[in-house]
């Protein structure tokens, strides 16, 4: 019940790009035939003016930036730590992009503390892509990767709150999806770097033809 409630109010607060869901508020409407040319110079003003306001209203919610709250019905979550455009890592013909990994520390709202089993949940997300450059079926299991934190945690994502990237990659395939890590003894605040281990990728025959993938990542505040 817990990781549910979690999926359900508390994931989806910092990723980098918003959704697709902003709407354009800049539709114009035309003046009618006949009208004057001041009317239709003013009605032109506002249509532009509206969409400079749509784009700087985009421009500000594309990106979170460390320290920024965001206030739900499970509780209030702050951004404490963010690392972008970690890099791509290869093993074998996959090709693996750490596009961010983010520190949160969301403080429950009291109503839900019986269900999170907690009044304070700390955790590290891990957003990713992983593409396999060849013809060939291999699997790699970006899903499972291991993360240990500098104060000392060692821990699998959780894989309710997850998103699964399925392990088998056909042909010229492209996944892609977030790691949520529970952090069991320690603060987000208090990460300050945090380093990935992925097993290397293996062909049909389960037969290794890539090396595993082992990232250091510091953690900007």
């Amino acid at each position: 019940m817990k990781k549910l409630l979690f999926l359900l109010v508390g994931m989806m607060l910092f990723l980098a790009a918003c959704s697709d869901d902003n709407k354009d508020s800049s539709a114009g409407t035309s003046t009618e035939d006949g009208g004057t040319a001041e009317a239709s110079a003013e009605e032109e003003n506002n249509s532009e003016e509206n969409e400079e306001s749509a784009t700087e209203e985009n421009d500000e919610n594309t990106e979170s930036e460390v320290g920024d709250v965001v206030t739900n019905e499970g509780g209030e979550s702050t951004l404490v730590s963010k690392t972008d455009n970690i890099g791509t890592f290869e093993s074998g013909p996959i090709e693996l992009t750490i596009n961010k990994v983010n520190g949160v520390s969301m403080a429950v709202n009291e109503d839900y503390v019986d269900a999170f089993e907690t009044d304070q949940l700390e955790y590290i997300q891990v957003d990713m892509e992983v593409e396999n450059t060849s013809d060939d079926n291999v699997d790699f299991y970006a899903s499972q990767a291991i993360l240990t934190t500098s104060t000392g945690e060692q821990l699998e994502p959780d894989f309710l709150m997850s998103d699964h990237i399925d392990g088998e990659f056909f042909g010229n395939v492209n996944k892609s999806g977030s790691s949520y890590y529970v952090l069991e003894n320690s603060k987000a605040e208090d990460v300050e770097s945090v380093r990935l281990i992925f097993s290397g990728t293996s062909d049909e025959n389960f037969e290794t033809i890539g090396e595993d993938i082992d990232v250091e990542i510091d953690l900007n505040k």
